[in-house]
């Protein structure tokens, strides 16, 4: 199954910043220099070749170059072959050079005429010298992820895989992974690839083995969450559909890779609450509750250290594990991050009243319309809480409580059922840059006009109701504001429904710019 709903972004900003090497200095324990004879001279035309990078005339360096490195005879093959690897590593970096030009092409004088396929010689000639000399991987290293020809592999698999030209960027991504191993990019792609293609299980492969690259090195951190939030949605994906001893092992693995991700330094945001959820989603598909309760205990204690979102999400586990004191309690934290959160709102009222704290749902409720008060929902929360303060109160002989509190309940039923517009909102998403909204504005005047008074019915004829009179059509505004965590105004945007008949409906959907967390509005302008 496909995972990717938007382009992945290209590697240039995540790799080696180099585009260009510099003359290279071995590192003290790599000894491979040649201080004479032919391949002293032919380093001598490397050099040459490596400075005129970028120039018209480092094609004819390149060329030179090979072909001095061709004809040494007897001399240090370690040697001979990271002077030919670095060579043939600046001509797969010239513009628009072939994976498999004719050897003539770059400078070879023996069967000129025949191809050569430069990634899996250069790879060749480099493992000569990193079996011979280990201490000389960092030079070969430099040479195979360092270069702008290893950056257009990566790139060109990216943009073919972007392009849903799937045997091309399972080509150049083979390439990319045989050439620099150390680097997460091509093995992903494949992965990418593999998935796309519906292979679930090569693409697991590959995204476990790029998770295992990645991890080494800090600099592919975002990688290696990328790779690690795939390879939980498909175990995840199958979980939720299978049955049995594979959805059992489903939802272990999908355990194992999640807490890997929220392990990995520095994940926060999208991956951090999607990952908890999904990892505790399947902590109770296998009926694991203890490690559930025990994982989110820590958010329960110290809320401001998760985000608004892991706590809400969490607080919807709790729910749906019947935890509805810790839900209650989670949502709460959710507040102290966000306190103005719609759903983190209505949802501890429904928590309070099945917890018979209804004496704390009113001024939730105050809060909730304060936000969205064109949804007759929380009226109606309201509503219940005061008809179950009024059975208490009834149950405990007080009278005068009783009068009051259904007094309440009949005023809060009224407010939600004249309520002349509905809104409903099915999207907020928000990014540092801007805020998602989108939703549904209903036209509600035939629920919120009072019923006509019937005319007095003939005797022995049944009364009949009088005709209500129709009400014209009109347009809805409703104003929508942004906010931050201190609940000030970050943007706003006024929404104009066509005009709607009583009982019509328009959809909406709008972008906010700025860094937003939670949103409020208005009917009217």
């Amino acid at each position: 199954m496909a995972l990717f709903s938007k382009t992945f972004p290209t590697a240039g900003a995540l790799l080696l910043a180099a585009t260009t090497l510099g003359a290279q200095t071995a590192p003290a324990a790599c000894d491979l220099t040649a201080s004479k004879g032919a391949l002293a001279k032919a380093s001598f035309a490397v050099e040459q070749a490596r400075g005129a990078q970028g120039t018209p005339g480092a094609a004819t360096l390149l060329s030179s170059a090979v072909k001095q490195l061709e004809a040494v005879k007897g001399e240090d093959p370690t040697v001979q072959a990271l002077y030919l690897g670095q060579t043939l590593s600046f001509w797969l970096s010239q513009p628009n050079m072939s994976l498999t030009p004719r050897r003539g092409t770059l400078g070879f004088v023996q069967n000129p005429e025949s191809p050569i396929d430069l990634v899996v010689t250069i790879d060749s000639l480099f493992r000569v010298v990193e079996t011979a000399k280990p201490a000389c991987s960092e030079i070969t290293t430099a040479y195979r992820g360092g270069l702008p020809g290893y950056l257009g592999l990566v790139n060109g698999a990216i943009n073919a895989l972007n392009a849903e030209k799937l045997d091309s960027a399972e080509h150049l991504a083979a390439a990319a992974n045989r050439l620099y191993p150390a680097s997460p990019y091509g093995v992903m792609v494949l992965g990418n690839v593999a998935s796309k293609r519906k292979d679930d299980a090569k693409a697991l492969e590959y995204w476990s083995a790029a998770a295992t690259v990645a991890a080494k090195d800090t600099i592919y951190r975002d990688v290696e969450r990328q790779v690690l939030n795939n390879q939980g949605m498909l175990y995840m994906s199958t979980a939720n559909t299978a049955s049995g001893a594979q959805r059992a092992e489903a939802a272990r693995h999908a355990i194992q890779v999640y807490n890997t991700l929220l392990a990995v330094p520095g994940t926060t945001g999208v991956y951090s609450a999607t990952g908890r959820q999904n990892l505790q989603t399947a902590q109770l598909l296998l009926g694991d509750t203890a490690s559930f309760v025990a994982g989110y205990q820590p958010m329960i204690a110290s809320p401001s250290g998760y985000t608004y979102q892991d706590l809400l999400n969490t607080a919807m586990n709790a729910v749906r594990a019947n935890r509805t004191a810790d839900a209650a309690k989670l949502f709460e934290g959710a507040l102290v991050v966000n306190p103005w959160n719609r759903d983190a709102l209505y949802n501890l009222g429904v928590e309070y009243i099945a917890l018979n704290q209804h004496d704390k749902v009113q001024p939730l409720v105050q809060r909730l319309i304060a936000l969205d008060p064109a949804n007759p929902v929380n009226y109606f929360m309201a509503a219940q809480a005061f008809q179950a303060r009024s059975k208490e109160a009834q149950a405990a002989k007080r009278t005068p409580l009783v009068a009051a509190f259904n007094d309440s309940t009949l005023q809060w039923i009224s407010r939600g059922e004249k309520l002349p517009t509905e809104v409903a909102f099915t999207t907020f998403y928000s990014t540092d840059k801007v805020t998602t909204l989108a939703g549904t504005i209903t036209d509600r005047r035939d629920k919120a006009a009072a019923p006509a008074t019937a005319a007095p019915a003939a005797r022995g004829a049944k009364a009949k109701p009088a005709a209500k009179p129709a009400l014209p059509a009109q347009a809805v505004t409703v104003t929508i504001e942004t906010l931050d965590k201190s609940g000030a105004v970050v943007g706003s945007k006024v929404i104009t429904t066509a005009p709607l008949v009583p009982g019509g409906t328009e959809t909406f959907s709008t972008t906010i710019p700025g860094d937003a967390i939670a949103y409020r509005y208005r009917v009217g302008a």
